[in-house]
C-alpha cells in the first residue's frame, strides 16, 4: 500500500480567500509544498478540509503552482478562491450552520449557485477555465500521514474533524508549530482569536505524533507546555528552514524595473532601511521609529528613511496616530501597507539594511529574507531569531534602550563595514552547502511523516 503524504492548505486556501498577500505562516507554508522533496514524492496529495464537513479534497496543483510564482501570483489566487466556493458544496448543512461566519457568505452563495468559475473570472479577469468536479480523499488508513503547516485554527471545525479522522483511520498526524504566543502571550494576540488559538492547540495536542518546530526555541516552549499539561511527549523535531529571496528579479527581468517601483513610492535616489512584517505591537516599531528620531537629532551624518512594509495589524493605532501626529515624523517614515512579492524584492534590493527589532519571534522570517538577497540586517537578540540570523546578522538586545540606536548608527555611519556585510553574505551564498532553498526542510517533514 502507497504510503500518502496528506499536506495540508485547508489554512493557505482560507487566507487566500479574502487577502492577495501573505503573511509569515502563508509564505512559508508556499515554500515548503513547492520544495523538491515535497514535489518529488510521488504520493503527496494537496488537501484542504471543506468547510462544514468531513471532508478532504484535493487542491489542483497548477493553482498552487501559478501562487508560488509571484509573477502569477494573482492568477493561482483566482483559482483558489474559486476552489474555495466549490468546496462549499460538500459541507453538510447542520455543520456548515455552526462553523458559518458572515465572511463566508458570499462563497457559501457562489458555491450552492455553481460559480466557481464566475469566481474565479472575476479575481483573474479571464475567461474562466472549465471546472471540474473536486476529488476527495477516501480510505484513508494507518498507512497514511497528515501534515499541517501550522495554521490549525484556520476553520472553527477544523481540529474537531482531525481528531475524528485520526481517531477513526489511525493515520498519523505531524504539527509544525511557529509559535505559542496565544498561549504565552496572549496579550500578543488578538482578543478575538488569541482564546481560539489557544483552545484549539489545547484540544489537538494529545492528538498529534509528531511534532515539527521552527526553532530550538518554539522546540523548547511546546516540551514545556507538553510537560505542563502532563501529556505524553512526542518527538519533537526542528525542522531546517530554509532561504528564499522573496521577489528576486529572474535572469531575464528588465533591470530598470527596481527603479520603477521605487520611483513609484518616491523611493527613487533614496537611503532608507527596511522593516518587514505586520504592525502590530510585538514587532517593537516604536523602539524603531523612537531611534531613527533621536539618530536625527543627535546626529550630524544624513539618516536614511524608514520604510516599514507590513498591512496593518491588531493594536497597530498607536503606530498610525503617531505617524499623522508628527506627519510621518516630517516624511522620514514611510509605511506601505499593499506591496506585491515583485514590489518587496526591489524593496530589499534598494535598501541600505534591514532592521528586525521584535520583541519576540518564533523564529524570524524577515530576517532570512533580507540576509538571502544579500541585504545586512540588524535583529533583536530575542526568541528565535538568532537561530534565523545565525552568524550573518548583526543582534542587540531587546532590553537596552540604547542598543538598537547603537546598531543603526554604526552602519549608518560606517560604510565600509556594511560594503564587508554585504561581501560576506555574498560569498556566503556562493557556497553551495549554503545555498537558497527548501529542499532539506521539505525532506524532514517526509521524514517525520513516515520514520
Amino acid at each position: 500500500m502507497h504510503r500518502r503524504l496528506l499536506f495540508d492548505i485547508s489554512g493557505l486556501l482560507s487566507w487566500y480567500a479574502y487577502f492577495r498577500h501573505p503573511s509569515g505562516v502563508q509564505r512559508v507554508t508556499e515554500y515548503l509544498l513547492s520544495s523538491s522533496a515535497i514535489q518529488g514524492y510521488e504520493h503527496t496529495e494537496f488537501v484542504a478540509r471543506a468547510l462544514g464537513s468531513d471532508i478532504l479534497y484535493v487542491v489542483d496543483r497548477e493553482a498552487l503552482k501559478d501562487l508560488c510564482d509571484y509573477r502569477r501570483r494573482p492568477f493561482g489566487i483566482a483559482k483558489l478562491r474559486g476552489i474555495f466556493a466549490q468546496s462549499m458544496r460538500l459541507a453538510s448543512r447542520d455543520k456548515l450552520r455552526r462553523e458559518l461566519r458572515y465572511f463566508h457568505l458570499p462563497y457559501v452563495i457562489g458555491g450552492a449557485l455553481g460559480l466557481e468559475a464566475a469566481t474565479e473570472a472575476l479575481f483573474s479577469r479571464q475567461v474562466p477555465r472549465r471546472r471540474s468536479t473536486l476529488r476527495t480523499i477516501t480510505a484513508l488508513s494507518a498507512s497514511d500521514s497528515f501534515f499541517n503547516p501550522g495554521d490549525f485554527w484556520c476553520h472553527d471545525g477544523y481540529v474537531g474533524s482531525m481528531i475524528e479522522m485520526s481517531r477513526k483511520t489511525g493515520m498519523r498526524y505531524v504539527q509544525l508549530v511557529h509559535d505559542l504566543f496565544a498561549i504565552d502571550r496572549p496579550d500578543w494576540t488578538h482578543p478575538q482569536f488569541g482564546h481560539i488559538i489557544a483552545g484549539e492547540f489545547r484540544r489537538l495536542a494529545p492528538h498529534v505524533d509528531r511534532w515539527l518546530a521552527t526553532s530550538k526555541f518554539v522546540r523548547s516552549t511546546v516540551s514545556d507546555y507538553l510537560v505542563a499539561h502532563a501529556l505524553q511527549e512526542r518527538p519533537i523535531d526542528v525542522i531546517p528552514m530554509g532561504w528564499h529571496a522573496v521577489g528576486a528579479p529572474s535572469g531575464n527581468a528588465d533591470p530598470d524595473h527596481g527603479q520603477q517601483i521605487l520611483k513609484k513610492y518616491g523611493l527613487s535616489g533614496k537611503k532608507y532601511i527596511l522593516h518587514v512584517g505586520t504592525v502590530e505591537p510585538r514587532k517593537n516599531l516604536m523602539a524603531l521609529i523612537r531611534a531613527m528620531s533621536d539618530l536625527r537629532k543627535q546626529s550630524s551624518t544624513p539618516i536614511p528613511y524608514c520604510v516599514l512594509v507590513g498591512r496593518q495589524g491588531w493594536r497597530s493605532e498607536a503606530i498610525r496616530r503617531h505617524l499623522e501626529a508628527t506627519k510621518s515624523e516630517d516624511g522620514m517614515v514611510v509605511w506601505l501597507k499593499d506591496v506585491s512579492d515583485r514590489e518587496l524584492g526591489a524593496l530589499y534590493h534598494g535598501a541600505q539594511f534591514a532592521v528586525v527589532p521584535s520583541t519576540m519571534e518564533g523564529w524570524g522570517l524577515p530576517i532570512r529574507e533580507s540576509l538571502a538577497h544579500g541585504l545586512p540586517c540588524i535583529a533583536s537578540r530575542a526568541g528565535g531569531m538568532e537561530e534565523a540570523g545565525q552568524d550573518l546578522a548583526a543582534y542587540f538586545d531587546p532590553d537596552d534602550a540604547n542598543g538598537l540606536k547603537t546598531a543603526i548608527a554604526y552602519w549608518i555611519g560606517n560604510e565600509e563595514a556594511l560594503h564587508h556585510t554585504r561581501t560576506r553574505l555574498e560569498d556566503h551564498f556562493k557556497s553551495e552547502a549554503n545555498s537558497l532553498g527548501w529542499d532539506a526542510a521539505g525532506a524532514a517533514i517526509l521524514r517525520a511523516a513516515f520514520e
